[in-house]
């Protein structure tokens, strides 16, 4: 391609390629265009042939081959793919057809489970049962059972429970509120509504208990919103914030730092790095710091309930340290690739779950999106410095006089600090925000700038959060409310901002997206990026165009 940047590689004298071939980014692409098809194919009546339309995907690459060797690399690439498409495929059809092939109940009925979830809605609490006996029966997956409050205010976290009620199979891909992909991921295929309930006994679970320690801590040692906010940063339980400052929340664009994933999980690993780098443990052999790290991360995991969202940022950062120790080059595009085929192997489904489509087009947008915001604001800044020249002392003279760079002063310092922070913030703000309009029919006017103040806080603060949170849960309770003094005092002063202020008016809300749109959109985010081997004029045209029929598309549908 004329547009194609030249390489001047003399050992073979070949054009370099129209983009750098990521094997396993490209090999999740694929993985996830498989899951995409099965999920057509076998809900939505597409005919299979229409995966004939991935053959020009498969031919085009070879009209680039100029060697023997390049022919055979690309062949293995296509084989490849081909492979992860298939893979893609088979496994979604066999997560759908075992969701269905389950005992079909429907009556009244005992049920005996251990409490793997609670939830209270005022008068109605929500159970998530596991360990199944339904009527007698051994079952698989879980059941989702609804109380009225006032039977089930004595049952925990962990406890057996038997209860009297109507139950029903529910093993429907769809829902009121569109595809059940939580649900076919966890294996919930029964529900419940009970009329009795009684508690049968009590498992020991190391994770529910060391969550019950804590969140008996926060409150003893806290003031209940505090405690209620700081439980649900360390560990994602919304349910004691009370619903007006949530909800305040969630139109102010923060809410995303009460659901424990890359932005905790990033905060501790780069913590525990810091650690093994800079203490005695930096003698320990690799693989020791990996199983202690690991370690550490799956039992906060844990704590947290193994949510979706915690286990990909672990993911993500366990495959980030183990490519470090072994000494390999990846960038972030491969890290993400290598997650999401981990946990689209383990469920499919997980790639029609808004959390893990928010997760990693967050991840992505700021793999392809950073550099080239940062560098608008670079040249924002140079821009400033024509107009405004900086005034040079007379030793800054002379050495710019002899043609050396001069010292960036505390101004432009802070300047790219908050550039830095900044160009972060928008990029994945950039790349999430029309799943978020998408599936929410919400996005935050404030978001950028609440986003801006609260993600660098808890980036900063998470880590020594967690271990004052740690030492109250080891020390007598008498010491709580002096080891959690400055955190009670912290969020008490943070949460008032919400109380007084009412983020709900400036939002944009009611725009409808097609598949073509979105597709549009994302095109014209990988050609803002530098990952494509075209001259930056050629990016920026083709950008345009993609984010012009975007919008195009985008009128017609909401005009």
């Amino acid at each position: 391609m004329k547009n194609a940047v030249k390489s001047s590689d003399e050992n073979n004298g070949e054009i370099d390629k129209l983009f750098n071939f990521r094997p396993v980014f490209f090999s999740a692409v694929f993985l996830c265009l498989g899951i995409v098809f099965g999920y057509l194919y076998f809900l939505k009546d597409v005919s299979a042939w229409w995966s004939m339309l991935l053959l020009p995907f498969a031919v085009a690459p070879f009209c680039f081959c100029t060697s023997l060797r390049r022919l055979k690399k690309t062949a293995l690439a296509v084989i490849v793919l081909a492979l992860c498409f298939a893979v893609g495929v088979f496994s979604m059809l066999a997560r759908l057809r075992d969701f269905a092939d389950t005992t079909v109940y429907d009556g009244e009925m005992p049920v005996v489970g251990r409490v793997v979830e609670k939830k209270s809605y005022g008068e109605t609490t929500k159970f998530v049962l596991d360990d199944l006996y339904i009527d007698g029966n051994t079952e698989t997956g879980k059941l989702v059972a609804y109380l009225p409050t006032s039977l089930c205010e004595s049952v925990s976290l962990s406890d057996e429970v038997l209860i009297e009620g109507r139950v029903r199979t529910d093993t429907e891909y769809f829902n009121d509120y569109g595809f059940r992909a939580n649900d076919i991921g966890d294996g919930v295929r029964f529900a419940m509504n009970g009329t009795d309930c009684a508690v049968s006994g009590h498992s020991f679970d190391l994770f529910l208990s060391v969550y019950t320690r804590l969140e008996n801590r926060l409150y003893a040692g806290m003031d209940e919103s505090p405690a209620a906010v700081t439980l649900a940063v360390l560990t994602g339980d919304t349910s004691g914030i009370e619903t007006d400052l949530l909800e305040n929340m969630r139109m102010g664009g923060i809410a995303h730092i009460f659901a424990v994933s890359g932005l905790h999980i990033g905060a501790l690993y780069a913590f525990c790095l810091v650690l093994l780098r800079k203490t005695p443990l930096r003698k320990l052999p690799k693989p020791v710091r990996f199983v202690l790290l690991s370690a550490l991360l799956v039992f906060y995991s844990g704590v947290c309930g193994f949510t979706p969202s915690v286990i990909r940022a672990t993911v993500l950062c366990l495959i980030s340290y183990g490519a470090m120790l072994l000494g390999l080059h990846t960038d972030m595009l491969e890290t993400l690739g290598a997650a999401a085929i981990f946990l689209l192997l383990l469920s499919p489904t997980a790639l029609f779950e808004v959390g893990f489509q928010l997760t990693f087009l967050a991840c992505l947008g700021i793999a392809l999106l950073k550099r080239p915001v940062f560098a608008a604001f670079d040249t924002m800044f140079r821009f400033a410095r024509k107009r405004f020249p900086r005034k040079l002392t007379d030793e800054q003279q002379a050495i710019f006089d002899q043609g050396d760079t001069l010292p960036l002063s505390l101004g432009e310092r802070v300047f790219r600090g908050v550039s830095s922070v900044l160009s972060v913030s928008i990029a994945a703000q950039i790349a999430t925000a029309p799943v978020l309009l998408y599936a929410f029919d919400f996005l935050s006017g404030w978001s950028l700038l609440l986003n801006f103040v609260f993600v660098p806080l808890i980036s900063c603060v998470f880590s020594a959060l967690l271990v004052l949170a740690v030492l109250a849960c080891l020390l007598p309770v008498s010491a709580t409310g002096a080891v959690l003094y400055l955190p009670n005092l912290v969020w008490s002063a943070s949460l008032l901002l919400f109380e007084v202020a009412d983020f709900s008016k400036f939002a944009l809300t009611g725009l409808k997206f097609t598949a073509g749109s979105m597709i549009c959109y994302y095109a014209g985010c990988t050609f803002l990026s530098d990952k494509w081997n075209l001259s930056p004029r050629v990016r920026k045209l083709y950008a345009a165009l993609c984010f012009t029929a975007f919008f195009a598309v985008v009128g017609i549908v909401n005009g």
